[in-house]
């Protein structure tokens, strides 16, 4: 009789891992039957995933060096593929170190700056040895004292069960669970049609106060109206912080950023290697051809 997976054991082997290694997304999209359908950010953008503003604070904030979680209750609800999608934002010479699950070594501390790195974990769940929990996630997240970034998603249905599940459950400190800049959940809705339609539904930035996380909203949606409410003097305040600038050039960049996203679209600008090109140029920089720690490919 097979065990149940509650009981199942699985081998895990920690050994040294390379700077090669670290380049590699294994599990990236998880262990799906159907192999995963990539999508650029402004064909998020036109699906109504969310708006262009809300991607352009997000691509901005990650390309500052911010921290990144992507929440949402069901599976296949675009948690990965918006992630996947606003890495297109950071800067070439940005190191991607995706972390090996169960059986990180975190040898990658003696491997990169954390100031020129970002870390990128595929869920914060313990359903697979390629996803991360336990005491290695909570030394993952006190990793960000030394100033690294992190990239991750999980299941939770809000903002508040988030954190919850995070710091209650998982055990995660406070202090380092502030660290991280932004907090996104999404959900999935059924379209008239018998379709689904992913959305966006609040995106808070995180802070800590004491032994208490702190929730400051940034986007709101309206499911009613299927629009997307923003609070701009708080994303005025996160970006300022992140960039290093006073809170009018911020919005005057994260105005210009959202003008280029809806540029994009209106052009008819959606392929992958299309929108890395436009994102690449509009930073003054050319994207290699082949991207280390490319998730796509």
């Amino acid at each position: 009789m097979e065990p149940s997976r509650a009981n199942r054991r699985y081998l895990i082997a920690e050994t040294p891992l390379s700077t090669r290694d670290y380049d590699i997304p294994v599990g990236w999209w998880g262990w799906n039957w159907d192999p995963p359908v990539p999508m650029s950010i402004t064909e998020i953008v036109r699906a109504g995933n969310m708006d262009a503003r809300t991607a352009a604070l997000c691509g901005l904030a990650i390309a500052a060096h911010g921290s990144l979680l992507i929440a949402a209750e069901h599976p296949h609800s675009g948690k990965t593929t918006t992630l996947t999608a606003l890495l297109d934002y950071l800067p070439t010479a940005t190191r991607r170190i995706f972390i090996r699950g169960w059986s990180e070594t975190f040898d990658f501390l003696t491997q990169t700056r954390p100031a020129d790195a970002l870390l990128l974990v595929n869920e914060l769940s313990s359903h697979l040895p390629v996803y991360l929990w336990g005491p290695k996630a909570v030394r993952l997240f006190s990793e960000l004292r030394r100033g690294y970034a992190l990239g991750s998603t999980m299941h939770a249905d809000s903002a508040d069960e988030a954190v919850t599940q995070l710091t209650d459950e998982l055990g995660i400190l406070p202090q380092d669970l502030g660290r991280v800049d932004l907090l996104m959940v999404m959900r999935m809705y059924t379209t008239s049609r018998g379709g689904q339609a992913r959305r966006v539904v609040s995106l808070h930035r995180l802070s800590a106060d004491g032994r208490t996380v702190v929730l400051t909203p940034l986007v709101t949606y309206d499911a009613a109206n299927d629009t997307h409410a923003h609070v701009p003097e708080s994303q005025r305040a996160l970006l300022a912080e992140l960039r290093q600038e006073d809170a009018g050039a911020a919005e005057a960049e994260l105005r210009r950023r959202t003008a280029a996203l809806d540029s994009w679209i209106r052009q008819g600008t959606f392929e992958i290697p299309e929108v890395r090109a436009a994102l690449a140029a509009d930073r003054g920089e050319r994207v290699p051809t082949l991207l280390r720690g490319d998730p796509v490919q």
